[in-house]
């Protein structure tokens, strides 16, 4: 469930990442991409892109995303959810929060509470987040809008 959240999600961001810099380029609320950008953000067949070799370019870049913000419906109760997630290096951590600081030099800070999951890809094993040390290559994905809480934090190194 949450490889299928995180990866429609990520890619929403991603083929919205075009819109959403010419927003913030323009000042405007009203994004206008361009049919190139469009075409090769969604791999159609103008490109002459197969289904599979889509899927491939879009798990690519997921792979390069550094940061995203994207909104879920929960079909229940009709309520939406804000989500975040970055990739960069752990610029401050502590028992309560961790910093991250994304290669553009974005910094979000992300509050860590019982429900974290912290996950060491070096030994593909839970962590705790003492085992987190800044400088430490880490993805962290989270909820909220004001203040972000991280459902998961991942130590790359």
């Amino acid at each position: 469930m949450w490889k299928t959240i995180a990866v429609v999600g990520a890619t929403a961001a991603i083929i919205g990442g075009a819109g959403t810099a010419a927003v913030a380029a323009s000042g405007t609320s009203t994004p206008t991409p361009s049919a190139s950008s469009s075409s090769s953000v969604l791999g159609n067949s103008a490109n002459g892109a197969t289904t599979g070799a889509r899927k491939k370019l879009d798990v690519d870049r997921l792979r390069r995303a550094v940061h995203a913000t994207w909104v879920t419906e929960n079909k229940k109760t009709l309520k939406f959810t804000t989500h975040d997630a970055i990739r960069g290096r752990v610029s401050a951590v502590s028992p309560t929060s961790i910093t991250v600081q994304a290669a553009d030099n974005v910094s979000q800070t992300y509050v860590l509470n019982s429900a974290t999951r912290v996950h060491a890809r070096a030994n593909k094993a839970a962590a705790s987040i003492t085992d987190v040390k800044t400088g430490d290559p880490v993805w962290v994905a989270g909820t909220g809008t004001t203040t972000l809480t991280a459902s998961r934090v991942v130590d790359t190194k």
